[in-house]
């Protein structure tokens, strides 16, 4: 037996032991008491950025519905665009298919190709008049 465990004797050990405990618990709970207020600002700020963000929304689609959108001769442009894109996708794989079958000989098939392209070209000219 060491001299210390002698000074000590059993009652020290236990109040040593206590002490040490307590000191122990005492940080965990400051350790768990930071990390929880961290993580209630972390969900208080987003709580608070989907708030403004809804607000903004509903401002902006209020704003829309009271002063007309712009956005309707826009949407239709871009849906003829896309149709006509879509018809010339169709005249392509209508051409390839030619001349997979043997329809078409490679020169009547890029032919094919360069006039859809200019179709293409032409329409895009149009629209943007």
């Amino acid at each position: 037996m060491s001299s210390t465990d002698r000074a000590l004797g059993t009652l020290g050990r236990l109040l040593l032991g206590g002490v040490a405990l307590f000191v122990g618990l005492t940080v965990a709970t400051v350790l768990l008491a930071v990390l929880q207020n961290l993580i209630a600002a972390l969900l208080g700020l987003l709580v608070t950025g989907l708030l403004v963000a809804g607000v903004g929304y509903a401002l902006y689609w209020a704003a829309s519905a009271v002063l007309g959108s712009d956005g309707d001769e826009n949407e239709a442009a871009e849906f003829s665009t896309a149709t006509s894109a879509g018809t010339s996708q169709d005249e392509v794989d209508h051409a390839a298919e030619r001349y997979t079958n043997g329809e078409l000989t490679e020169a009547e098939f890029e032919r094919e190709l360069e006039d859809v392209m200019a179709d293409d070209s032409d329409d895009l000219e149009s629209e943007l008049n």
